[in-house]
């Protein structure tokens, strides 16, 4: 088995932030001994090229502060060394030589900013929120606009003709020809980054490797009329969102290995050797958002590393050179006085900047307090969230990136959901008490140590409750200043946008809604009930939609044109759901819907053969979590595990595994109940009778015959 042993160099510290896809490596003019120069772009506008040099960094250009820079390539003519750097300033393209002299400006002329560019030759692909374009020599050639957003797009070099690649908020990958999309190729997550596998694309030049946000990994070949999968790895640790990937020999056994970063900090190193699949051989764990990862040779021409820089703009490298050296089996810190020195003089450094820090924060008070004309001005900075679903435990990935140290987050929401902490938080957590008369139902307070730049938080909605969630972000800066970011709770939260069609011989519940509201209207409508619709109605006059409901796993297909909706589910609460809020919608435009229903007793049955058994697995699993404790004493006391029964004996091998997933359990448990009961009012309430009284009756089956479906079928049945 292959070792690997990397230490950490830092390098720089970027005056702003580093987003995804802004920092590359250049070719090396000479192999043996020159290293690798690094291009970054920020935030701020500022594009810079340097090297490193006995572990000093030495500019080799660096343009002044203009628009934000959101994505670097590298290009050249075809056959020739990549080594011209492109960046994508909101709507425009520059191209700068390694010199620094800026030979190419081309302004799009697009509303919106670039989110995604790749250069190939004289062609250059770039891609807007959801638009596609395909210029040669600076002219428009190809065109297309998506529903989905666009999250990123790679060039696939065939032999013929190229052919880009884009990745879809829909979870869908779409090869594309000219202006037209070939098919759609479906993916387990988001797709948030894309590369070439090997960076050529493998032998067939047509390979793509997809890290998403969930956190998984996945290789597709990319044919002519449909694309298949080579291997895909799941997420069984619950890590956090892919953010870059590259391949790069850093075990140096000849075949190219795969580097991914992730979202909080992690880097993972995958080897090819004895398998078509990626099998882990080295894992990193940071503290901060990994943005952008290469393998070159930087520091020294000797030794590989692998290059990382994060969001908040550090700049490292993780090195295979040694950084101490092994005698007589003692391990001796290799000593360096050149090194010791220039210790010593950055100390002496900040001491210096601190004492002029103190010196300006006192002069600064002073001129506000004595000069009554004084205004403070407050210093912009910049902060990445995100509020994504997970599929894996249905929960939202809450996460917050600030380019300056976070003091406290206050979450604030109007409706009800459960806020779960993350392990790897430095935190301080604490929940207040809620006053429904101040439109609050949850008020969160993190209080953040030293340093914190990044949190990441679990939520949990429930489907029917919809609001706004929002964020009051302060930083440390003086003076003090807050931050507001707010994210929509959706009515149906819990549903995903899905290709998978449904099985026209599967029993369905249908509403259909007639009435006289216009194309956009009805679009707006469902827009507001579910996540990934987008913001205009396609050019059709029809539009066909499909979700699934990533806990029970019922889907929903909505068919809408002007003065007619047809929405299909198998489960009754969905139906209910979208029904209350398309008549309050209606109600507000004062326009008169007619509503119909087709509903069947047959979906009931199947709705409730999908939550009773995850009902049953919880309970078990509670009951298990009772019995550690009382096992444990009991073999303490001196009896023998042999008169423990087998079930017992299984309980106390997996105590650790038990209350790992019982910190869940109670949340699940309720929000599994709470489903059976608003199953059992949705199916009453479009029958006309009104059954809550009922409801004790209800959870008292479930707490004694949850193991028999046809029990709550009969129950449902006889009102």
């Amino acid at each position: 088995m292959l070792e690997l042993q990397l230490n950490r160099v830092d390098y720089l510290k970027t005056i702003s932030s580093v987003t995804q896809k802004c920092m590359r490596l250049l070719p090396r003019d000479n192999v043996k001994k020159d290293t690798q120069k690094i291009a970054i772009g920020e935030s701020n506008g500022t594009v810079q090229l340097f090297t490193v040099r006995k572990k000093e960094t030495t500019a080799l250009f660096k343009t002044t502060p203009g628009k934000r820079i959101c994505r670097v390539e590298l290009g050249g003519r075809l056959g020739e060394i990549s080594d011209r750097i492109f960046v994508a300033s909101e709507n425009e393209v520059k191209g700068f030589s390694k010199k620094g002299k800026q030979f190419y400006t081309f302004d799009t002329n697009v509303n919106d900013m670039i989110r995604c560019m790749s250069i190939l030759g004289s062609s250059l692909y770039t891609c807007t929120e959801t638009t596609y374009t395909h210029y040669v020599e600076s002219k428009e050639v190809d065109t297309l606009t998506f529903a989905a957003k666009l999250n990123d797009i790679v060039v696939l070099p065939l032999p013929i003709q190229s052919m880009p690649v884009v990745a879809c908020q829909d979870r869908l990958l779409r090869p594309l020809h000219k202006s037209s999309v070939l098919y759609d190729a479906e993916v387990p997550g988001i797709p948030t980054t894309l590369v070439l596998s090997n960076k050529t694309g493998g032998p067939t030049k047509s390979e793509i490797v997809y890290g998403t946000s969930d956190g998984r990994l996945g290789q597709v070949e990319i044919g002519s009329i449909s694309a298949s999968t080579k291997w895909e790895i799941a997420n069984p640790k619950h890590l956090s969102g892919i953010s870059a990937i590259d391949f790069f020999d850093i075990l140096a056994d000849g075949v190219p290995d795969m580097i991914v970063a992730r979202e909080d900090g992690t880097v993972e190193v995958f080897n090819f050797e004895t398998t078509d699949e990626p099998v882990l051989k080295y894992t990193y764990n940071g503290t901060e958002s990994i943005t952008n990862i290469e393998g070159g040779v930087v520091g020294n021409p000797n030794y590989d590393e692998l290059i990382c820089c994060t969001y908040q703009g550090w700049l490292f490298g993780l090195t295979s050179q040694p950084l101490q050296n092994e005698l007589g089996g003692e391990v001796v810190m290799v000593q360096n006085d050149e090194l010791k020195g220039r210790i010593d003089d950055l100390k002496n450094e900040v001491d210096e900047l601190q004492r002029r820090l103190t010196k300006e924060r006192e002069r600064y008070q002073t001129l506000i307090q004595t000069d009554s004309r004084a205004i403070s001005t407050i210093r912009e900075f910049r902060v990445n969230d995100r509020f994504q679903l997970n599929r894996d435990d249905a929960t939202y990935n809450l996460i917050i990136e600030s380019e300056i140290p976070i003091d406290n987050i206050i979450l604030q929401c109007d409706v009800i959901l459960d806020v779960l902490d993350v392990e790897k938080n430095s935190a301080v957590m604490s929940f207040s008490d809620c006053d429904p008369k101040d439109n609050n139902a949850v008020l969160v307070t993190y209080r953040c140590q030293m340093n914190t730049t990044r949190l990441e938080m679990h939520v949990r909605t429930i489907e029917g409750h919809y609001g706004t969630l929002q964020l009051y972000i302060t930083s440390k800066i003086q003076p003090r200043c807050s931050m507001l970011r707010r994210h929509t709770i959706k009515p149906l939260s819990l549903h995903q946008r899905s290709s998978t069609a449904i099985d026209p011989n599967k029993r369905m519940n249908v509403m259909k809604i007639t009435g006289s509201f216009s194309y956009a209207e009805i679009h707006s409508w469902i827009q507001f009930c579910l996540a990934d619709v987008p913001d205009r109605p396609p050019v059709d006059k029809e539009n066909r939609l499909i979700y699934t409901n990533i806990f029970l796993q019922t889907q929903l297909e909505c068919v809408y044109k002007q003065d007619e909706a047809v929405f299909r589910s198998e489960n009754v609460s969905t139906i209910s759901i979208l029904k209350d809020v398309m008549s309050k919608k209606a109600t507000e435009k004062k326009i008169t819907l007619n509503i119909s229903y087709e509903l069947s007793n047959e979906t009931i049955a199947s709705t409730l053969a999908q939550i009773l058994p995850m009902i049953s697995y919880y309970k078990t699993l509670t009951d298990q979590y009772n019995l550690i404790d009382p096992l444990k004493e009991l073999v303490m006391d001196g009896s023998t595990d042999e008169i423990l029964t087998p079930e017992h004996r299984k309980v106390l091998d997996n105590a650790d595994s038990i209350r790992e997933h019982y910190k869940q359990t109670p949340v699940h448990l309720n929000r599994l109940c709470s489903m059976v009961a608003d199953l059992f009012i949705d199916k009453h309430k479009f029958e006309g009778t009104n059954v809550k009284a009922k409801l004790p009756i209800l959870f008292d089956k479930l707490n004694t015959t949850f193991t028999q479906p046809q029990v709550f079928i009969d129950f449902f049945n006889s009102l």
